[in-house]
């Protein structure tokens, strides 16, 4: 429907002058530019592949990183990708969909089916894949764009050897050397972007697809861009931002004539992009998303964020009154639009302490792919003005250096891609042992980051704090980390909290030990007050007091916390609810997972009893008891809870089914998906037989 409204719109500008309002060479491309154009791809190629051959044959282990929380994804998702199932591994539980975005994980679940290898090393094998892809879709876009091979190897050159955020927004002290850092890899294999920069690779195919849809408006680049910019959702949130600041620049430099039917098509196409991934970024997920976008500690947007847009819109207006003057070439100026608004997110936010996007610093990836555009065209005039003399030895001088570039590049990803064994690690040790307890553990840092790519242990703790649907759970894990001022009080803090979620067993990790973070401001609290399980290289697992390993509970209904905690010490409520979870007089309730969508408890309540059940409430949750819908409720903690409405024995099913609002996602999605195989067969049936 999206697609043929987007039909529509370009048929009613059927009048308009096209070949005005986007000026681009329709010279139709030659024999020779494609060999020109493939053989620079190859060389690309080649680079890329050879500076990270070692991530397709040595797994590593940096359990300072993310990619145990992407392996364990793709490891324990099944069936997920396609139908609503509950993850009850992170944070009592969450919706499949809000674990991470689906892109990274999927495709390393798939090559693992495909392949039968390890997770942990399709992993990898994913993300060289991504490494190595992303200069070539810039060379590609450049090229068609500009039609100069020449210009785009150079481009996708610089970007793949070179980081020049480093002389304008370092990530430490400022040094000229750091301008050749092999800062994408570090970031791809050492930290956490591998989906960030994933997204990132697809962004210049769905630049080159909106250019083409904008102009030429045929179903086909409709197509692309809508599959483009669905990936690159579908690969990180960073992707939506980035095609929609991309959009915003690329309509700018428009004529203005056909601006409102350009908004229209662009706006038509986003729209169908974001109905193929309703399911991972639905309107609740997207709210939580934006919650925890600020860390928990400030409002992303404030007075200074209008401040922030205000320099940007001063810039912006210098560059619309003085841009024109150094080209009237629409590509050159979107370069030049994209390049200053990407570097004003991370530029204002280092030195100005404002921003109006979160996690800005993060968006330096996008100014290196926009200054390697930049300054190779920005260059070109004084580089085609040059002498034959001058523009070999410049281009003798640029090759010797890339070659420079790509023996320092290639010994750095030897050093970083050394082979390491995972089970040698504290991390790999820690999750082991925490699987054979059978209840729920709090871990802590990168153990709890790598724990479900070890095991299948379900924690307190886990997930990705920046789409956390529980915001109390979240403080939950602060209080336990760093509860109080001394250690008698943080400890008394915390295990409240940790009885209140049903935790029983908790890692420290001591100054000495390998865990990465070390989180815990008084990793001593424990000692003395809770029993050791187990206990290696400054890890120890102590166990939490319980009258039974059950995530059910009968309780009276007034001890339920109706109100959310303010703070991490705010715990009055919670006092009265672990009182009567000690409360050796109430019936034990006996819980048992059937699957992950399923859930079984046994017990006897009476009138004024309500079952509590530390699950994390969500309304895709539905509960029946002898056959009669009981209402579920979210307490104060945001766990679940309801009255049973039983005089007796009384058994009662929980049913996951991802509530009305993932319902309708995924129908939007697969309608969209079956709209795009349709049509296009449709109207190929209507172009053979309708005449």
């Amino acid at each position: 429907m999206i697609v043929l409204a987007i039909n529509h719109i370009a048929a009613s500008d059927a009048g308009v002058d096209h070949a005005a309002t986007l000026s681009v060479n329709s010279v139709p491309i030659g024999r020779r530019e494609w060999l020109t154009a493939l053989a620079f791809a190859l060389v690309l190629l080649w680079i890329n592949a050879y500076i990270c051959r070692d991530l397709f044959r040595n797994p590593t282990a940096y359990m300072n990183s993310m990619h145990g929380f992407w392996i364990a994804l793709a490891k324990h998702a099944g069936n997920s990708w396609f139908k609503a199932n509950w993850w009850p591994y992170w944070d009592c539980g969450i919706p499949f969909e809000a674990a991470y975005a689906p892109l990274v994980p999927g495709a390393t679940a798939a090559w693992t089916a495909l392949t039968g290898a390890s997770p942990f090393l399709t992993f990898q094998y994913v993300t060289g894949v991504l490494y190595c892809l992303g200069p070539l879709t810039l060379f590609a876009m450049v090229w068609l764009l500009m039609r100069t091979p020449g210009y785009a190897f150079a481009a996708a050159l610089l970007y793949s050897l070179t980081a020049p955020t480093q002389l304008i927004v370092p990530d430490g002290a400022f040094s000229w050397t750091s301008f050749w850092d092999a800062r994408r890899l570090f970031l791809m294999t050492v930290w956490d972007d591998t989906p960030h920069l994933a997204a990132l690779a697809l962004l210049p195919i769905a630049i080159l697809s909106l250019v083409r849809s904008l102009q030429r408006r045929r179903l086909r680049y409709y197509i692309s861009a809508i599959l483009s910019i669905a990936l690159m959702a579908l690969a990180s949130e960073f992707g939506a931002i980035e095609i929609i600041l991309a959009a915003f620049c690329l309509l700018f430099v428009f004529q203005r004539e056909t601006l409102r039917r350009n908004i229209a098509i662009t706006a038509a196409l986003g729209a169908g992009a974001y109905a193929l991934v309703l399911p991972f970024l639905s309107p609740s997920l997207i709210g939580a998303i934006a919650q925890e976008s600020g860390n928990g500690h400030s409002p992303i947007f404030t007075l200074g964020s209008l401040t922030a847009l205000g320099i940007v819109a001063v810039g912006w207006a210098i560059l619309f009154q003085y841009l024109p003057r150094w080209t009237g070439d629409w590509r050159l100026q979107f370069f030049a639009y994209f390049a200053y608004l990407t570097a004003s997110i991370p530029v204002i936010a280092a030195y100005l302490h404002r921003q109006f996007l979160p996690q800005p610093d993060r968006y330096k990836v996008e100014i290196e792919l926009a200054l390697a555009i930049f300054l190779v065209f920005g260059l070109r005039p004084w580089f085609e003005r040059a002498t034959l003399p001058l523009k070999a030895a410049l281009i003798f001088l640029l090759l010797a250096l890339a070659g420079e570039q790509i023996a320092s590049h290639r010994h750095f990803a030897r050093a970083i891609h050394a082979p390491k064994d995972v089970t040698k690690t504290i991390e790999y040790r820690t999750a082991v042992r925490a699987q054979l307890i059978g209840t729920r553990v709090m871990l802590p840092g990168s153990i709890a980051q790598w724990a479900n790519a070890f095991s299948d242990v379900k924690q307190f703790s886990g997930s990705s704090w920046s789409k956390a649907m529980n915001p109390v759970q979240q403080l939950g894990v602060a209080a336990i980390y760093n509860g109080a001022s001394t250690p008698e009080q943080d400890a008394r803090i915390s295990l409240l909290w940790l009885k209140a979620f049903g935790v029983g067993a908790i890692a420290v990790d001591g100054p000495s030990s390998q865990e990465f973070w070390k989180p815990y401001t008084h990793p001593s609290k424990f000692e003395g007050v809770l029993p050791v399980l187990w206990r290696m290289d400054d890890v120890t697992m102590y166990s939490v007091p319980e009258r039974a390993a059950s995530l059910a509970h009968v309780v009276p209904e007034s001890a339920i916390v109706m109100h959310a905690p303010a703070n991490v010490g705010d715990v009055a409520g919670m006092k009265s609810y672990v009182s009567a979870l000690e409360d050796s007089s109430l019936p034990l309730a006996e819980m048992r997972w059937d699957g992950l969508n399923r859930v079984h408890v046994r017990t006897t309540a009476v009138p004024g009893q309500a079952i509590s059940i530390q699950i994390t409430y969500h309304p895709g949750w539905h509960a029946l008891s002898v056959g009669h819908v009981i209402s579920l409720h979210a307490d104060g903690l945001g766990l679940m809870w309801l009255d049973p409405k039983c005089n007796g024995p009384c058994e009662v099913e929980l049913n996951y089914d991802g509530g009305w609002e993932l319902r309708l996602s995924r129908f939007v999605s697969f309608a969209a998906i079956a709209t795009l195989i349709l049509l296009p067969l449709g109207l190929a049936i209507r172009r053979r037989y309708g005449a």
